[in-house]
């Protein structure tokens, strides 16, 4: 597989189609992904990439890629949220430790990063395997959000990892994965299943069951250079406000300023602000207001 056809595509049946030594996948149940410590490295500001390591960094270069589903094990969840973050070749983790690494970009956030999952809910990044921290295993972190808010904290790990012994393996059940040899490096596979029900997971107008809450859901696209899907599902009939503010608190322009009945409802932000004129770049927040509830998410406009 081409490492560019693989930043292109982040398709699982790309590169998998090409292992001849191996079956990355194993077959088993329909088990929800095994949840884990987020640990003390977690930042909320990682940006939206799929390579994640700097093209100087040391180690030995990995390609993750999976499918996120509902917990049928069947239904795509598109427009997830997968952030990933990691310790680089010698144990050290970026933002919270300094770390003599090769990134040459002085990237604060090398070796994090978050991305969206497609339509088939498929996620695809590119970093570096990384060094052991502490006694653990080598591992990736996962937080994993569903569009409709729902979270999961997760790890995962390598077979043939020495330190993945056979209790490791048996407490952390479906969250140790091969890995193969592709041209460009390391290659696996990470598939995760949300304890969501399919029919919330729906997409392209899909009945969704309407919530018990109000619940605002991840825009889409994000990041966006034109415009962007906010969309929000209230309980009841009532008074409802969205605005845009950037990442300060500054009030940027109103979305809804209405009253609007139960269900689900969705409005388009084009980055402009209440006089009409395009934004700057970076990063805002969309704040939904309904009955004394309040619930705010990070967008990011590029032009």
């Amino acid at each position: 597989m081409k490492r560019r056809q693989f930043i292109k595509t982040g398709l699982v049946g790309t590169f998998a189609a090409g292992m001849t030594s191996m079956s990355l996948l194993k077959g088993r149940d329909c088990d929800t992904t095994n949840p884990d410590i987020l640990g003390p490295y977690w930042s909320e500001d990682h940006p939206y990439r799929i390579i994640l390591a700097n093209s100087d960094e040391p180690g030995t270069r990995i390609f993750i890629s999976g499918t996120v589903k509902a917990n049928d094990c069947e239904t795509p969840i598109q427009n997830g949220v997968v952030d990933v973050w990691h310790a680089n070749d010698n144990g050290c983790y970026t933002v919270f430790q300094e770390c003599d690494t090769g990134n040459s970009d002085d990237d604060p956030y090398n070796l994090r990063g978050k991305m969206l999952t497609n339509e088939n809910g498929e996620y695809a990044f590119e970093s570096i395997w990384p060094g052991y921290y502490a006694t653990r295993p080598k591992h990736f972190h996962y937080k994993i959000t569903t569009p409709n808010g729902l979270e999961l904290v997760t790890q995962c790990y390598f077979e043939g990892d020495p330190q993945v012994t056979e209790q490791w393996e048996a407490d952390h059940p479906g969250q140790i994965i091969p890995l193969g040899e592709g041209e460009n490096g390391l290659i696996g596979i990470f598939d995760i299943v949300m304890d969501e029900e399919e029919i919330q997971a729906g997409i392209n107008g899909e009945t969704v069951p309407l919530p018990e809450k109000p619940v605002l859901r991840q825009a889409y696209p994000n990041p966006f250079n034109n415009s962007t899907r906010i969309e929000f599902s209230i309980s009841g009939p009532g008074h409802v406000s969205i605005g845009i503010y950037d990442i300060k608190g500054k009030w940027i322009t109103s979305i809804v300023e209405n009253h609007l009945s139960n269900g689900t409802h969705s409005f388009n932000w084009k980055g402009i602000d209440a006089t009409g004129n395009p934004v700057s770049s970076g990063s805002y927040l969309v704040v939904l207001k309904y009955a004394g509830f309040t619930a705010s998410k990070k967008i990011v406009f590029l032009k």
